[in-house]
């Protein structure tokens, strides 16, 4: 009586661990998110609602060579209500001119 009890009481917990390790993981995406070439050649992106990891992505053409490159910009977090960090990417910096931008989000 005593080993059957204690397994129904292990299972139970193993599956209680379980649903809560994989319940406690949900949260919902950013959202809101813009992007926008801005100051002479640099993109910026942000994202106003949700919760998560984002940096933004800029198409760069070189002014004298024939290539286009993708440059990005740091990865920036939401955590909260009313926090809305920039990622931002500097073209000069890669000696090319900004051309479009997105959002990357992880």
């Amino acid at each position: 009586m005593y080993a059957t009890a204690l397994r129904v009481f292990v299972v139970a917990a193993v599956a209680g661990g379980a649903l809560t390790a994989v319940g406690g993981t949900a949260q919902a995406a950013v959202d809101g998110c813009s992007t926008s070439i801005a100051d002479g050649n640099r993109g910026y992106g942000s994202c106003s609602r949700g919760f998560g990891s984002y940096r933004v992505k800029a198409q760069c053409d070189s002014p004298r060579y024939p290539y286009s490159i993708t440059v990005y910009g740091a990865w920036k977090t939401r955590k909260s209500v009313g926090d809305t960090p920039v990622s931002w990417v500097d073209g000069d910096r890669y000696a090319c001119h900004l051309v479009k931008t997105s959002l990357e989000v992880r």
